[in-house]
């Protein structure tokens, strides 16, 4: 998980990664559906970017740091800062083609196929929502 970003709720992260494979599938009507509260959220896809990008593109400690490997950390952050700059300056407008670059960068990079890209989604949504879940059943349990 991003350090960067502060975890999102299970149901914003089912939200987010929905919006993304309902725009990457053409299903316009149920990317009509879920836009206005995804346009009422502008962090939220760039959060949903984020939870894909770092995981891959940031420094890992499993490995000892080379100039590639720093390399691609920056190529992570700059392509999150523009989504976000994109997000922030125009939300309602920006939300289908963040969305389209999420899924863009899934096919690129995580998907086995570029045609797989639509299951390479769920995938994430499904790991992502298990794991907000859990993030939040931990700090329940911890205020009890």
């Amino acid at each position: 998980m991003s350090p960067v970003v502060p975890s999102l709720p299970p149901h914003l992260v089912q939200l987010g990664f929905d919006y993304v494979l309902a725009v990457e599938a053409g299903d316009d009507v149920q990317a009509a559906r879920l836009a206005p509260e995804v346009e009422q959220l502008p962090g939220l896809l760039p959060g949903i970017a984020e939870l894909i990008v770092f995981p891959v593109t940031a420094l890992s400690n499993d490995t000892d740091p080379c100039a590639d490997s720093f390399v691609l950390d920056e190529v992570g952050v700059i392509y999150l800062m523009a989504i976000r700059a994109w997000a922030t300056h125009a939300p309602a407008a920006a939300a289908p083609g963040i969305a389209r670059t999420i899924a863009h960068f899934v096919g690129q990079v995580l998907a086995d196929a570029p045609t797989d890209v639509v299951h390479a989604l769920q995938a994430l949504r499904d790991e992502q929502v298990a794991r907000a879940r859990t993030v939040v059943a931990t700090v329940g349990a911890l205020h009890r």
